[in-house]
């Protein structure tokens, strides 16, 4: 572990909410829309409980594996081979699910925000703030997302609550939406939605206690998932099925319909702004974790000497994509990637290491 990068409770809760709600906050609500219609708060509620069921299997097993990683494990059970190629599946997950988020992002802000500028220059502009945030460690980027994620949840709380002179409720029929097989295999597919989890398992060495990854693990998925149960009601509350498969952000879509009063008639300018610190410290998030994991694979002293390559490299795959038509396309694949990796691999690893005569639990 990495100097002056211990975390507590309050903010691995945070960071862990910080890392699932992200996608529901952005672009999430669509893509429910597409499988399951208006049934979408339905999949969402069905896809909370089958991670919440994967979470709680991982959880089985730290009372063997004590605070140590995936990635400590697997030196353990196969030696530095294995290591690495754990390492390396979890890398390669994680920067997939970076790489469409930022280019994602950045057309995002090219629509809203800077429709005449070229998307490159702003993925590199993002690229350098990012490598300047993630810089001082987790302890940092943790102390500041603490502060600043309950203000965005709050954000958020008031744009359901002012919206609701704009809510249809014969939006909500038929109940089950495109029906009940496109509800429960879309739920398996989009699952990837929840596939961040993985960071609690990443982030054990960085905590002093076994407890606090499965207390802050339950209260981050609750958040999360009343968070997208949220965003999803209230979408399709204002938007009719197909209608809502139109928009590409759908948060900033249901922002700008709110209306209070003669003084705050563009609360969209507010969302640009939550959105905006919300994603860097997301992308942060994801660059430690990307770095430290390939720090420990290959036995290097400091992270910070491979960050600014591996964001160097992910920014060029972000900008690889021609169209926002090839982002959606390679989204959906990079989605179906990493769902064995995020969910398997904190169970399978844990497992092995638990059948080999020496593991023992470390308080």
């Amino acid at each position: 572990m990495f100097k002056n990068e211990a975390i507590n409770e309050k903010e691995m809760t945070l960071i862990i909410a910080n890392l699932l709600s992200v996608k529901a906050i952005f672009a999430f609500p669509r893509t429910i829309v597409e499988t399951s219609g208006n049934a979408a708060w339905i999949e969402v509620i069905y896809m909370a409980l089958f991670a919440w069921a994967l979470m709680e299997i991982s959880f089985l097993t730290y009372r063997i594996s004590g605070r140590k990683s995936i990635i400590d494990l697997s030196a353990k059970v196969g030696g530095k081979p294995l290591k690495i190629a754990v390492s390396l599946l979890v890398v390669f997950a994680l920067s997939l699910n970076y790489a469409t988020e930022i280019r994602m992002f950045s057309e995002s802000v090219k629509l809203i925000l800077l429709p005449r500028t070229e998307i490159e220059y702003i993925l590199i502009l993002l690229s350098v703030t990012i490598a300047i945030a993630q810089k001082p460690g987790i302890s940092a980027i943790a102390t500041v997302n603490a502060i600043f994620f309950p203000v965005c949840l709050a954000f958020l709380g008031i744009i359901v609550f002012f919206l609701y002179k704009s809510y249809n409720f014969n939006n909500l029929f038929p109940v089950l939406g495109n029906g009940t097989k496109n509800i429960l295999t879309g739920g398996i597919k989009n699952l990837s939605c929840f596939g961040d989890i993985i960071a609690i398992n990443l982030l054990l060495p960085h905590l002093k206690d076994i407890g606090i990854p499965k207390k802050s693990g339950r209260k981050a998925l609750l958040i999360a998932s009343l968070t997208m149960f949220f965003i999803c009601l209230c979408y399709v509350l204002c938007y009719a099925y197909p209608l809502s498969k139109e928009y590409l952000l759908p948060v900033y879509q249901l922002s700008k319909m709110i209306r209070a009063g003669e003084y705050f008639q563009r609360f969209e300018a507010f969302f640009e702004f939550i959105w905006e610190i919300s994603q860097l410290l997301y992308s942060s998030i994801y660059i430690f974790l990307i770095c430290e994991t390939v720090a420990k694979a290959f036995d290097l002293k400091d992270r910070n000497a491979i960050s600014y390559g591996v964001i160097a490299i992910l920014t060029l795959i972000a900008a690889e994509p021609i169209s926002i038509t090839k982002v959606l396309k390679f989204s959906r694949i990079a989605d179906m990637a990493t769902i064995p990796t995020v969910y398997i691999l904190p169970i399978i690893i844990p497992l092995l290491y638990m059948k080999k005569p020496t593991g023992k639990a470390k308080k």
